[in-house]
C-alpha cells in the first residue's frame, strides 16, 4: 500500500473468466473513496472493493482521508491491499477529496463510492462492461441499510436499465463510474459543500454524455440513522440541497431527463397510497433480514412516509423558496444532519436569506 500526505452487452466475463483476464482492451480503473472518521465501515468497504472479479493489476483503490481521529487511518494502514493508495489531506471536504483522488489517479475509468458502501464482486466488471459498450457515465442502485429507519428509504427496483435518472436509481457517488477524459473535458468536479455529484450529473447531461443506469449494479449502504427524526432531517437535507443545486444550475426546478429525479403525478399518487412502499418492502425485506434488519410492513410504511418522504417534500418546498439561490447556500449535511440536536439549524433563515 502506498501512502501520501497532502440490456447489458455480453463480453463473456461470466461464461469465460479467462476472457476477462486476457482482454488487453480492458481499461485501468481507479476507485476513489473520500471520507472522514469511518472506522466502523472503512475496513469492510475497502476489502469488498479489493475482492473483485476484475484483474487486480488493472485497478487501484485511492482513499483520501480528511484527517480522521477515530482510528480510521490505522484501520486502512493495517489492510493487506497492495493496490491501495492512502492520501491524508487534513480538513478537506468530500468534494475536495474526490478531486485529490482524481488528480492522483492513473486509471482511464474513475469509479466513485463511499466509505460506508459495500460493493459486490462483479461491481467493477459490470461498470466496465457498460463503458466498453460506448457509454460515458454509468450509475446503479443503492440498497439503503444499517437499520430499519434507513431501510425505509428504499424504492422498488426498476426492471431494466434506463437512460433516464429516476427515483431509486441515479448517478450519486456511492455507485458511479465515468471515463476520466470525459470528466476532465467538462471541467471536473466542483468543490461544493454537498451534492457535487448532483451538480456533475446535471453538467454531464447538458454536455450530451451517453448515460446508462443499471438496476443490477447494486451496492449496500451501511448507514444506520437511528431514529425517525434523523431520517426526516437527512431526507430534508438531501432534498433541500438537491433543489438548491437544481435551481442554481437550471434557474428553476425541473423534471424530466434533465433532472436527477423524476417526480410525476403518478409517482406522488403511488407514494400517497403507499404502493411504492409496499412493493419495496415485499421485494427487499428478505435481503434486509440477511443484514439483521427487522421491521413489519405497517412500521415500514409509517417510517417511510413520515421520515424520508415527508422530509424530502419539505426539503424541496424549502429549497424552492430560497432567495438569491446559489451554490453557497448549500449547508453541509455531515455537520448538521448527523447531529440531531442541531438539526433545527436546517430550518434557519440566516443561511438562505
Amino acid at each position: 500500500m502506498a501512502e501520501t500526505v497532502v440490456p447489458l452487452p455480453q463480453l463473456g466475463f461470466k461464461d469465460d473468466p479467462s476472457k476477462l483476464k486476457d482482454d488487453f482492451s480492458l481499461p485501468k480503473v481507479s476507485v476513489i473513496v473520500s471520507h472522514l472518521n469511518s472506522v466502523r465501515t472503512i475496513g469492510r468497504c475497502l476489502s469488498a472493493i479489493s475482492n473483485q472479479d476484475y484483474p487486480k493489476q488493472l485497478f487501484e483503490i485511492i482513499v483520501v482521508d480528511a484527517g480522521s481521529s477515530d482510528g480510521s487511518l490505522d484501520a486502512v494502514r493495517k489492510l493487506a491491499i497492495p493496490n491501495l493508495k492512502l492520501i491524508v489531506a487534513k480538513g478537506c471536504s468530500e468534494s475536495e477529496g474526490h478531486n485529490i483522488g482524481v488528480g492522483n489517479s492513473t486509471g482511464e475509468v474513475l469509479l466513485f463510492t463511499n466509505s460506508d458502501i459495500y460493493v459486490p464482486a462483479n461491481w467493477i466488471e459490470r461498470h466496465v462492461t457498460w463503458l466498453n459498450s460506448g457509454y460515458d457515465l454509468v450509475g446503479g442502485r443503492v440498497f439503503w441499510g444499517g437499520d430499519k429507519f434507513t431501510f425505509a428509504w428504499n424504492m422498488p427496483s426498476p426492471q431494466k436499465p434506463t437512460h433516464v435518472q429516476q427515483q431509486g436509481m441515479g448517478l450519486g457517488f456511492s455507485n458511479c463510474s465515468v471515463r476520466k477524459d470525459f470528466l476532465i473535458s467538462i471541467g471536473g468536479l466542483k468543490n461544493l459543500t454537498s451534492q457535487h455529484d448532483t451538480e456533475f450529473a446535471f453538467r454531464a447531461t447538458k454536455a450530451g454524455m451517453k448515460m446508462i443506469l443499471d438496476p443490477e449494479i447494486v451496492v449496500y449502504h451501511d448507514h444506520p440513522l437511528g431514529s425517525l427524526r434523523a431520517s426526516f432531517s437527512r431526507s430534508f437535507g438531501y432534498a433541500l440541497n438537491h433543489a438548491i443545486v437544481m435551481r442554481t444550475f437550471y434557474g428553476k426546478l425541473v423534471s424530466g431527463s434533465g433532472s436527477s429525479s423524476i417526480v410525476t403525478p403518478t409517482y406522488v399518487m403511488r407514494e400517497l397510497l403507499s404502493i411504492n412502499g409496499i412493493l419495496a418492502y415485499r421485494e427487499l425485506y428478505p435481503e434486509a433480514l440477511k443484514h439483521n434488519i427487522r421491521i413489519n410492513l405497517l412500521e415500514f410504511v409509517f417510517i417511510r412516509f413520515l421520515g424520508s418522504k415527508l422530509g424530502a417534500f419539505v426539503g424541496v418546498l424549502r429549497g424552492s423558496t430560497i432567495r438569491n439561490v446559489s451554490y453557497s447556500k448549500i449547508p453541509n449535511l455531515h455537520k448538521i444532519v448527523d447531529k440531531p440536536s442541531k438539526s433545527s439549524a436546517l430550518f434557519s433563515k440566516e443561511k438562505f436569506a
